[in-house]
């Protein structure tokens, strides 16, 4: 298997969560394909990967599912019949938030970001203990530090609360422009 001739739909979605492929021939299982994000380290950070089993025809998807446990990962899939749908199967599970807010910390930026929500979301965020960097300011307004963005940008398209490509919070289903301070 090519990693060249991974579908254009799934080299977006790693383009946009910041992740890149990684494929390595382990004995006995035949090529693993790695979902790594890019954490300064020669050859990134695993996050997932994605195994062939019953001869090729089929695949197994493993994903970080719990922040903090930096090699761990859980099954999320199986019996796949695609390397694409394997790779989706990890982009929808995978958490590496911990690991982009650390890497915004260690850059030293200080640039906050500001979004207009509901003031039952503002308070909802502000009291959320991950990611730290949250603020109410008040009347809906909620400051978010860098980090807090950076963790929010790495979690599953799928989740009620998330910031996509376009830097746009989404709560709920509900889309809330990001404005840089």
């Amino acid at each position: 298997m090519k990693l060249s001739r991974i579908d254009r739909s799934v080299t977006k979605l790693l383009q946009r969560r910041k992740l890149f492929l990684k494929q390595e021939r382990e004995d006995g299982l035949g090529d693993v394909v790695y979902v790594c994000v890019d954490d300064g380290e020669p050859g990134g950070f695993p996050v997932g990967h994605v195994m062939p089993v019953a001869g090729g025809r089929a695949w197994l998807a493993f994903a970080r599912v719990r922040p903090g446990h930096p090699f761990g990962t859980d099954q999320v899939a199986a019996g796949l019949p695609s390397v694409e749908d394997a790779l989706r199967a990890v982009l929808d599970h995978a958490h590496y938030g911990d690991i982009m807010a650390s890497l915004a910390q260690e850059s030293g930026s200080n640039a906050t970001y500001t979004a207009d929500v509901d003031v039952e979301q503002a308070v909802w965020l502000a009291k959320l203990d991950e990611p730290a960097g949250m603020t109410h300011l008040g009347r809906g307004r909620v400051r978010f530090t860098e980090s807090a963005v950076a963790y929010l940008r790495s979690l599953p398209e799928h989740l009620d609360c998330h910031v996509d490509h376009k830097d746009r919070l989404w709560l709920a289903g509900d889309a809330y422009p990001l404005k840089r301070e």
